[in-house]
C-alpha cells in the first residue's frame, strides 16, 4: 500500500472497477487502503460511449489520472492515460508488490513486524531511489552499499542483499547495430583497423558502471561489415555509449577517403 493517505492531482493510479452505473463507475484504489475513486462516463474513453458496459467490466484492472481530489472524493480519467503509461504503472506496481513480499520476508527473519520493517526499511529507499523496488535492484551491482546509502541499517541491509541475489537477474538490455567501414586507401584496413579500436574505447568513458552493468564488443561478420554489440543496464546509457562510439569513429575517418554507415540490424 502507499505510505500516503490520498493521492495527488495528476497522479497515476491502478483500481479495480466494483461498481458500474449509467453516468459512470466506482473504482477500488489498490494502492490505498479503502479508497474508491470515480470515473464519469465522459473520463472513460476519448470516443463516444454509447453503453458503458461495452467499455468497463466489473473486475476489470485499469489505470487512471487523478483529476480531483475533495476530501476523501477523487475522481479519476480512464481516457487521459496512453497505453504505454497505463503498461508502466502496471508493472511499478507489479515492482511494488515484489518489493514488499521481500521485505516481509526479511522482516520474519529479523523477528520484526511489517509496519516497523516500512519504517526502517520502505520508507528510506522510497525518498532516496525513484521506487522501492529500484534498491534492490540496485542491490545486485552493490550489494549492502544499495541499501546503506539510503540510510538502512547494516543489519538490514545485509538480509535484504541476500534475498535480491537470491531472487532477481540483473536486467539487461542489448542494442545491436550494423557496421559497414571502406576506405579506398592503400592503409586502407589499418585505417579501418585504427576507427575500431578507436570505437572501442568509447566504453573507457564510463569508468564508474562495472563491466555487468556495460559491455561493448565489436564483431567482424565480414570485411567491410561488423557487428557493434552494447549491453546496458539503463538503454539510455546504451545509447549514449552508441552516439560516443559513431563520433569515435567519425573522427577516426577524418581526413581520409573512406565510408562510414550504421544501421539497425537485419531480421533476416
Amino acid at each position: 500500500m502507499s505510505r500516503r493517505n490520498l493521492p495527488e492531482p495528476g497522479d497515476l493510479v491502478l483500481g479495480t472497477i466494483t461498481k458500474i452505473e449509467s453516468h459512470g463507475c466506482y473504482i477500488k484504489l489498490d494502492e490505498y487502503e479503502d479508497l474508491i475513486a470515480y470515473c464519469h462516463i465522459s473520463e472513460l474513453s476519448s470516443t463516444w460511449v454509447r453503453n458503458i458496459r461495452n467499455v468497463v467490466r466489473e473486475g476489470k484492472k485499469v489505470v487512471g489520472r487523478v483529476q480531483r481530489v475533495t476530501g476523501t472524493q477523487i475522481d479519476v480519467s480512464l481516457k487521459r492515460v496512453s497505453e504505454s503509461l497505463r503498461r508502466s504503472k502496471i508493472e511499478d506496481w507489479k515492482h511494488y508488490k515484489t518489493a514488499l513480499a521481500f521485505l516481509e520476508i526479511a522482516a520474519k527473519k529479523r523477528k520484526v513486524d511489517l509496519e516497523t520493517a516500512r519504517n526502517d526499511v520502505e520508507d528510506p529507499c522510497s525518498n532516496y531511489y525513484e521506487t522501492f523496488y529500484q534498491a534492490f535492484e540496485e542491490a545486485l551491482f552493490k550489494n549492502e552499499q544499495a541499501f546503506t546509502d539510503a540510510g538502512v541499517s547494516e543489519d538490514w541491509a545485509t538480509i535484504l542483499t541476500e534475498i535480491a541475489h537470491k531472487n532477481l537477474t540483473i536486467p539487461i538490455k542489448t542494442i545491436q547495430k550494423d557496421i559497414e567501414l571502406l576506405c579506398w586507401e592503400s592503409n586502407g584496413i589499418e585505417v579501418i583497423k585504427g576507427a575500431l579500436l578507436n570505437a572501442l574505447k568509447a566504453r573507457e568513458e564510463f569508468k564508474d558502471m562495472e563491466k555487468a552493468e556495460l559491455s561493448l564488443d565489436i564483431f567482424t561478420v565480414g570485411a567491410p561489415h561488423y557487428r557493434l554489440v552494447i549491453k546496458a543496464r539503463d538503454v539510455k546509457v546504451g545509447e549514449e555509449l552508441l552516439s560516443k562510439v559513431v563520433e569515435k569513429i567519425e573522427q577516426s575517418l577524418e581526413g581520409h577517403e573512406a565510408s562510414f554507415t550504421i544501421s539497425d540490424v537485419s531480421s533476416d
